[in-house]
């Protein structure tokens, strides 16, 4: 089992998944367990770091952030970049839900939302040539979002 969670830990994970607001009550009937041993298996996945908080899921399009798109970033000259200038200079764009650094090609994989298309061209023609460092872009259009899961357990 992965990280020493057993059966009960995963179906528990399963359950929060489908709906992060249900109540203790309604688990432990689910679980088959009483609701301090569902209170104890929370705690404990909080503190062991496997849960690290509760957020809402949200339909983009329902915000006005319908448009996604991919967006692969290549570093500058020699192709090294400076990763810490770099994460401040991103954190601080507009419209940038995910940064992750990547192997490949490129250096940067950017998740990026906005409300249409011309929002989605000023980020990429504005915001984003205010990062340094930047050899080249390549944006890919999301079309459909297919499968968006908030998580996956072992073995899906």
């Amino acid at each position: 089992m992965s990280h020493d969670l057993d059966e009960l830990d995963l179906e528990l994970l399963a359950l929060l998944r489908e709906d992060g607001r249900a109540a203790v009550t309604r688990l432990a009937e689910q679980l088959h367990l009483s609701r301090s041993a569902v209170h104890q298996r929370l705690a404990t996945l909080a503190e062991r770091g496997v849960l690290t908080g509760f957020v809402p899921s949200v339909d983009p399009s329902r915000l006005g952030t319908g448009v996604a798109a991919f967006v692969l970033l290549s570093g500058g000259p020699g192709g090294r970049l400076e990763y810490e200038p770099l994460r401040a200079q991103l954190a601080a764009l507009p419209h940038v839900e995910m940064a992750s650094l990547v192997t490949g090609e490129a250096d940067v994989l950017l998740l990026v939302r906005a409300g249409d298309l011309d929002e989605l061209r000023r980020f990429l023609l504005e915001d984003l040539q205010q990062v340094t460092q930047l050899r080249s872009t390549l944006t890919l259009l999301v079309l459909d979002e297919v499968i968006r899961r908030p998580f996956l357990l072992p073995g899906e």
